[in-house]
């Protein structure tokens, strides 16, 4: 396969074909030389106005492709790279009681690599699942009563699920872990140009249906999720992980209190825990620095398939925040 990059196309005569025919001239042959062709960024050149063009980097499929780059000495023209991420799997020990903290996007996308490396992640998560996230979010905006535990902040899929759906660019993913994420994001619903757009963006509608979808793909792999579980303290035996305690809390709902033996923790929430309350003159946030995450990264063991076996140290002081 060749990659062709600075492929220009007048955006008002945008469309497959034409951007065939461009790639086509670039290599000095014919579209019908060309089987298949593949987006792969896109850009836009606005620096010679009224003229605007897309300018896009693709991946062709051709007949003589080794003939097609022995004539063609450019810059622009060249073997398309590997880009695949690869999960470096570096541990021995097979282990089952797996834990995920918190459902936001790190959290779901960390459930899904373990998941898809045979684990089977139980994912626990302080507020509701979207679905249910969304009527308190609805009710919020119509009377005001703010469910603590589910709103815009806390639920499954993190705070960016009522953003706009704005992505990371990619533009130093050396290691193509976000295109790994994007392609993960587009089996699960997204519209495909997120995977070359310059600026791109899935839309909160959208989102929705792909977190549902994210999840329902990690419990077909054998995850667990539960909801309105939150962590609430973690027991250490000889400076190793052995359980977690969730819903130790009279504020906690619906859910009580159990412990959670496990062999290996993650935790994927923001560095600091943001409450918020329903106050007289207002809302209130609650900020408390996360100052027990370096024994609890201490404390964890990652000699296993599938991990690597990095000492893991992470100290927080948020004393100035």
């Amino acid at each position: 396969m060749i990659r062709v990059r600075q492929v220009k196309v007048n955006i008002e005569n945008d469309s497959i074909n034409n951007i065939k025919i461009q790639t086509a001239k670039k290599l000095n042959i014919k579209p019908s030389d060309i089987l298949n062709i593949k987006i792969n960024k896109q850009s836009i050149d606005a620096r010679h106005k009224p003229e605007i063009y897309f300018l896009y980097e693709v991946d062709v499929t051709c007949n003589n492709e080794s003939n097609i780059l022995r004539k063609n000495k450019s810059n622009d023209i060249l073997i398309k790279p590997n880009e695949e991420y690869k999960i470096n799997v570096s541990g021995t020990k097979k282990l089952e009681k797996l834990v995920v903290v918190g459902a936001g996007p790190a959290g779901l996308m960390n459930a899904y690599i373990i998941a898809s490396l045979g684990y089977k992640p139980l994912v626990i998560e302080r507020g509701k699942k979207v679905e249910d996230r969304v009527k308190d979010v609805e009710e919020f905006f119509k009377t005001g009563i703010l469910n603590t535990n589910s709103n815009v902040q806390f639920g499954e899929g993190g705070a960016g699920t009522f953003s706009d759906g704005k992505l990371n660019t990619m533009v130093k993913d050396k290691e193509h872990r976000c295109k790994f994420i994007f392609k993960t994001l587009v089996e699960c619903g997204a519209p495909e140009d997120i995977l070359y757009a310059a600026k791109p963006h899935i839309g909160t509608d959208l989102l929705r249906n792909v977190i549902i979808n994210l999840r329902n793909k990690i419990i077909s792999l054998g995850g667990e999720f539960r909801y309105n579980t939150c962590l609430t303290d973690i027991n250490i035996i000889n400076n190793e992980v052995s359980s977690i305690i969730v819903n130790n809390n009279e504020k906690q709902i619906e859910v009580t209190l159990e412990i959670v033996p496990l062999n290996v923790m993650t935790i994927s929430i923001p560095i600091s825990k943001i409450d918020i309350k329903n106050t007289p003159t207002g809302l209130d946030a609650t900020i408390e620095g996360s100052l027990s995450f370096d024994v609890v990264l201490r404390g964890m063991k990652s000699d296993f398939a599938g991990f690597t076996n990095d000492s893991i140290q992470v100290s927080v002081d948020l004393k100035g925040l």
